[in-house]
């Protein structure tokens, strides 16, 4: 099991009304790692309507199960996005695991998958497809540019929060009624 590094890791970011990239608006992003080198995350709460588990999976030992059919499947980010990564909790771990913090967990082979349908995988889990990733300072830049608010991880958010409301539960988490946001901002 790999741990992250610091800094922003297992935070999540907001996006602001003046965030510029529609891929982006209104969504609440769990912060993998972020270090000096650049940053990783998953965004989760852009579910993919019409994605199934079953539907993604070819292996035949995992087609079909309902262990896997409630499993929500979101959009992750704009990079890799024919790549799985499943945000859990502690029960599950393995070599490619990285925990996040002591809540939440990333792992991204078939492993996990093969262990929910046998029924002792994590408790709770995310389906992400694709990752939202930043080049070293450039989600320093998008901080200082007021794209991002910063609040705390929670793994009730992630997991037990509808997708529809995550983000402004996640605002409401830092004290800020997102009915007074708007997109005019400026810095001091």
């Amino acid at each position: 099991m790999k741990k992250n590094n610091k800094f922003l890791s297992g935070n999540f970011l907001i996006s602001s009304p003046t965030m510029a990239d529609p891929r982006f608006y209104k969504s609440v992003i769990y912060l993998i790692t972020h270090k000096k080198e650049g940053a990783m995350g998953i965004v989760i709460n852009q579910p993919i309507i019409k994605a199934n588990i079953n539907n993604l999976i070819n292996f035949e030992e995992i087609k079909n199960n309902s262990n896997i059919d409630n499993i929500p499947i979101t959009y992750g980010g704009p990079v890799d996005t024919k790549k799985g990564f499943i945000l859990h909790t502690p029960e599950f771990k393995d070599e490619s695991t990285i925990k996040v913090d002591n809540e939440v967990f990333l792992t991204s082979n078939i492993n996990i998958l093969k262990s929910i349908v046998k029924g002792d995988g994590p408790k709770k889990s995310l389906f992400a497809l694709g990752y939202a990733g930043w080049f070293a300072g450039q989600l320093e830049n998008e901080l200082n540019d007021n794209g991002w608010l910063v609040a705390p991880g929670d793994s009730k958010l992630i997991f037990e929060c509808k997708a529809e409301k995550k983000w402004r539960e996640a605002i409401k988490s830092i004290g800020i009624n997102p009915d007074f946001l708007n997109s005019n901002s400026g810095k001091c």
